[in-house]
């Protein structure tokens, strides 16, 4: 795996269990990250991001193994096939309803193709700058584009956890790709950490510690201020 790539997820301080899930794995010279954040209630959102995680990896590991290089069009087949798997397994196990969010950055050398669908996030942190690549696919966020609710009120709108979109919950999906060079960090995480840690903490933490030790750190941070979410974090440094 080229680079230095950390990850961590925890429970958190109010939650029983734990359905944030991550994926950190390599495709040849390409090192792909994902984040996951699962929604249905007691074994159902851990069983929505396992899956989804799971249905993308070999999905795209597929794509990967042909002769496209449309990286874009691999991550939305990977993401397509993903919500397809969840909603089956939704409807063999009983479980419907379940779904869940995912992020993901596929990165080779210093360029990162991110891929996204709903509130969970990625972000570019380099010196003094932190950069959120992802826009929330969320009610709030639709409401903000709008110009309905103000940015700065997004944060504690009452329904700022309502998505536009999440894997498993229909049967067509839409997810956002994003292309952008990669000069310092790239961080992946959960609304776990972003519910409790501002941006600004975030950064300080991503550049002064090292990928492991910046990952325990946000992890705490969260749970310091809260804890009202599971939470994970995964950083990746070409």
């Amino acid at each position: 795996m080229t680079g230095h790539t950390a990850a961590g997820t925890d429970v958190g301080r109010t939650r029983d269990h734990n359905e944030d899930d991550y994926l950190v794995t390599t495709y040849g010279d390409r090192t792909l990250l994902a984040v996951a954040d699962g929604m249905g209630g007691h074994r159902a959102g851990d069983v929505a991001s396992e899956t989804a995680l799971d249905a993308f990896e070999n999905a795209l590991a597929g794509r990967l193994g042909g002769s496209s290089d449309d990286l874009a069009a691999s991550l939305r087949g990977a993401v397509e096939a993903a919500n397809d798997r969840v909603r089956e397994r939704a409807r063999a196990e009983g479980r419907e309803g379940m779904g869940t969010t995912l992020v993901a950055a596929l990165v080779h050398d210093d360029e990162a193709t991110v891929v996204n669908v709903g509130d969970s996030r990625a972000y570019h942190v380099d010196g003094s700058a932190i950069d959120r690549i992802t826009v929330d696919q969320s009610l709030v966020q639709s409401l903000v584009d709008e110009g309905v609710v103000d940015p700065d009120e997004a944060a504690d709108h009452p329904q700022r956890h309502v998505l536009s979109q999440a894997l498993g919950t229909n049967d067509d999906v839409d997810p956002d790709v994003y292309e952008r060079p990669v000069t310092g960090t790239l961080l992946l995480c959960s609304d776990g950490l972003t519910e409790e840690v501002p941006e600004p903490s975030i950064r300080e933490v991503v550049v002064d510690d090292s990928p492991d030790d910046a990952v325990d750190r946000l992890v705490d941070a969260a749970n310091d201020n809260g804890g009202s979410d599971n939470v994970t974090v995964v950083l990746h440094r070409p």
